[in-house]
């Protein structure tokens, strides 16, 4: 039955057509950024695992890679900031940093406690490599490309990369610069999504596979 929500109509979607893609392809890890803060790259991660999550069998886990500006612990209800950044300085083992949320049905590791300097790419890369085989789905909410060199470090350690922008809102010459810079260090970018600021719905513009 369809949802009286058509914001969750949409990601919905965005769900199929991200599987659509996805699974014929054998893509299993998705990085989610955008060219610049405030795009909604974090709405559009919650809203596509949450999606994701409604197939009861699946096996979904999001990953806070925005280290610079972490907010999972006031966006879910998470009863542990152990996270990527504790793995990362051997404070934690890889199925001690991921928090199994029973009732939204998908598996959350937070960014921890992260130091000023952020955190080594290589090891999220350990990270997932340790995980991946636990989970059907592995989505990685990420810093904005044109802010931060995380995103293109992390674009290449995935299957494929989602971009977000924002309608009315972000120049053409930054989406074009986080397009270029996703191309630059050769990552499989999926499609782009236009989160539109007054009703947060997304439309999943294209597909440049």
């Amino acid at each position: 039955m369809p949802s009286e929500d058509p914001r969750e109509e949409e990601y919905q979607k965005l769900r199929a057509s991200l599987l659509s893609v996805a699974v014929p392809a054998g893509l299993h890890t998705i990085l989610i950024t955008s060219s610049r803060h405030g795009e909604g790259a974090t709405t559009v991660s919650l809203g596509l695992v949450t999606a994701l999550a409604k197939e009861r069998e699946s096996r979904v886990l999001l990953v806070e890679g925005n280290y610079r500006r972490p907010s999972f612990s006031t966006l879910l209800p998470l009863t542990s900031n152990v996270g990527v950044a504790d793995f990362a300085a051997g404070r934690a083992a890889p199925e001690a940093v991921v928090t199994r949320l029973e009732e939204l049905n998908f598996s959350v590791i937070p960014a921890g406690s992260v130091p000023e300097q952020g955190t080594n790419v290589e090891t999220v890369d350990v990270l997932l490599g340790c995980l991946q085989s636990q989970f059907d789905f592995i989505l990685i909410d990420a810093t904005p490309v044109n802010d931060y060199a995380d995103a293109s470090m992390l674009a290449t350690k995935v299957d494929g990369v989602i971009l977000v922008i924002e309608a009315d809102q972000t120049p053409v010459s930054e989406a074009e610069a986080a397009k270029r810079q996703l191309d630059k260090v050769g990552a499989r970018v999926l499609g782009v999504v236009l989160n539109r600021r007054r009703s947060y719905i997304p439309a999943f513009l294209e597909s440049i596979l």
